[in-house]
């Protein structure tokens, strides 16, 4: 199944992993490990789909295993890490 992300749902995933906006694109952090994080999101629109190459780069960027990964965050707002 393949896991589809909009813009607003990359933004809410970075807030929550305590991601900051730095400049007009970028966003970066530090996460409660202390691993520093940075990842590229281009804003069109809270609602617009992420190609799954670009949502597979940020997952990585964000220091997340894969996709499922990513979207198990997503969905589970009592998760952590």
């Amino acid at each position: 199944m393949p896991y589809r992300f909009a813009t607003g749902d990359i933004k809410k995933i970075a807030s929550r992993l305590g991601l900051q906006k730095v400049r007009d694109k970028v966003w970066s952090g530090t996460d409660i490990k202390g691993q520093f994080l940075q990842t590229y999101i281009h804003d069109h629109g809270d609602g617009v789909q992420i190609k799954t190459g670009t949502a597979k780069r940020q997952a990585e960027q964000m220091g997340f295993s894969d996709l499922e990964d990513m979207y198990d965050f997503l969905k589970n707002n009592r998760r952590k890490r």
